[in-house]
């Protein structure tokens, strides 16, 4: 019984809420993009847009409105974390801080470091389930990360926290 009010405690998206999401979806296989179009019409997101190539999706991004993106490994010129790296790179907060759910189909330790220090806020491998999915959507709407921004690195803070106050442990913290 214990569990079963754990799951209707636990926070999730409100039918509202998805309905005033504005989401990118850049993705280069019209299968996936359909597919993916598909799950989100399912939890009700109305302002769906799509692009097939990094360019196509840097343009979207500068016309606004987008509050997530969902983005795929891309094919070269401009590759999917070529396109991340431009978007934490942006000097508009709004475009820089967008969340950004990558799909890809590596799966190698390296693939994922590169992916994280790209910048993306949550990796989703292929193949995937719908419910995958929207539990990483949930989590960046949920619990969204603060932007980082070094010399080195930009992009969501690789710290999750749940709820826990931020420990200050380092020098540079304390100042």
């Amino acid at each position: 019984m214990a569990k079963d009010n754990k799951a209707q405690d636990a926070k999730t998206v409100s039918p509202e809420a998805y309905s005033q999401l504005g989401v990118l979806i850049v993705e280069d296989t019209q299968h996936m993009a359909v597919l993916l179009r598909s799950i989100l019409s399912g939890l009700g997101v109305r302002n769906v847009a799509s692009a097939r190539s990094g360019e196509d999706a840097l343009t979207a991004l500068m016309r606004g409105n987008v509050n997530l993106v969902i983005m795929d490994d891309l094919m070269p010129p401009l590759d999917g974390l070529s396109v991340v790296r431009a978007i934490r790179t942006n000097d508009e907060d709004e475009l820089s801080t967008v969340p950004v759910i990558y799909v890809t189909t590596q799966r190698e330790r390296s693939a994922i470091i590169a992916a994280r220090d790209a910048g993306v806020t949550e990796i989703l491998s292929k193949p995937f389930s719908a419910q995958q999915l929207i539990a990483r959507i949930e989590t960046v709407l949920m619990r969204p990360r603060a932007i980082v921004r070094s010399a080195e690195f930009t992009g969501p803070d690789r710290r999750r926290r749940e709820g826990k106050a931020i420990l200050k442990r380092r020098d540079s913290d304390k100042s």
